[in-house]
């Protein structure tokens, strides 16, 4: 497995204009349905260690996004929520079972974010505001849908949420879950020095390509996902970041900055982050690749049934089955397909 480039034991600042300013979410704590949990993990387990991570860092108020179709299958999952609750930080709506708004009509989904609502609006209530994700971030594929969601989440009083660094961290669950199962303690620990060495470098890259569109650094929203991967290796991705000179600072803070505030004036149907989206709407040329790292991990190890691919498929189908939806392929940048 190839490194990626970007950790030593003394990074180089993010930004050469000075401190980066990020706001840390956590999406899907409870996973999602088809998406295996690591031996030895569980979701309480891992909300317990991503809580330690930023609490050892000093980082309150953290919002995080979670579907809520699990719930369904496993109630005591509420109980997650009352945690994190209780530690400080808010919670979000991110739909109850977490599909593309590509694959669906702006009704159909907002039907959706209202089931969320259900099971969450007691938390969701107790937050300085109530903000919304749309999954995989994609905010509407024709302009009609777009303004119709938007305009029923304005109804429902959410504040969409975008994300504008993040580093596909749920494609290494797969690979991680193959290797803690079958692989040597060595292996494990070299899956996770490559795992957060790539939410370095790919911070790098999303702030450089933000830099280019704006000519400043704005106020980031970084994402991350509550993987059991994320929870073993959160702590030592803050302790990067802080390195490399990275405050971490509100969502409400976040989310005064324009980039984050304002909708690109483009409708992106790809599954792309908010500064690419940014970019391709001012017509400013970025660098985007999907991190080759990617197709590493997935030769570790490899198993019928267990690869990422099979895992995303499935996911899928679970998502499909439960909203009428007919799975469809969801763009990248700049013209593949996932």
């Amino acid at each position: 497995m190839h490194s990626t480039p970007g950790i030593n034991k003394t990074p180089l600042p993010v930004s050469p204009l000075g401190r980066l300013k990020i706001a840390i979410t956590i999406d899907d704590m409870l996973l999602l349905r088809g998406v295996p949990m690591a031996p030895r993990h569980s979701v309480p387990s891992n909300i317990r260690a991503i809580i330690s991570a930023l609490k050892s860092h000093g980082v309150a108020g953290v919002y995080q996004f979670s579907n809520t179709a699990p719930i369904e299958d496993d109630a005591n999952f509420l109980e997650v929520f009352d945690t994190w609750v209780e530690s400080g930080h808010h919670v979000a709506n991110h739909t109850h079972n977490h599909p593309p708004l590509n694959w669906l009509d702006a009704d159909t989904y907002a039907r959706d974010i209202e089931e969320a609502e259900k099971y969450l609006g007691h938390y969701i209530n107790q937050a300085p505001r109530r903000c919304f994700r749309f999954c995989m971030d994609l905010w509407g594929d024709t302009a009609c849908k777009c303004g119709a969601i938007l305009d029923r989440l304005e109804d429902m009083g959410y504040t969409p949420v975008p994300v504008s660094i993040g580093f596909h961290d749920i494609r290494w669950n797969a690979a991680y879950c193959r290797v803690l199962k079958r692989g040597s303690p060595e292996e494990a620990a070299q899956i996770r020095r490559a795992y957060v060495a790539s939410a370095l470098h790919e911070l790098r890259v999303h702030a450089a390509n933000a830099r280019a569109v704006f000519g400043r650094d704005p106020i980031h929203i970084w994402l991350i996902h509550g993987t059991s991967i994320a929870a073993d290796c959160l702590e030592e991705i803050l302790d990067c970041f802080r390195a490399a000179a990275v405050d971490f600072v509100s969502l409400d803070d976040a989310m005064g900055d324009p980039m984050n505030a304002e909708v690109p004036p483009r409708i992106s149907p790809e599954f792309i982050f908010q500064v690419e989206k940014w970019a391709l709407s001012l017509g400013v040329p970025v660098s985007d690749p999907i991190p080759s790292i990617l197709d590493d991990i997935e030769k570790l190890h490899p198993a019928p049934g267990e690869m990422q691919a099979e895992i995303t498929l499935r996911m899928r189908e679970h998502i499909a089955s439960a909203t009428g939806a007919k799975i469809q392929p969801i763009p990248l940048y700049p013209n593949q397909q996932q």
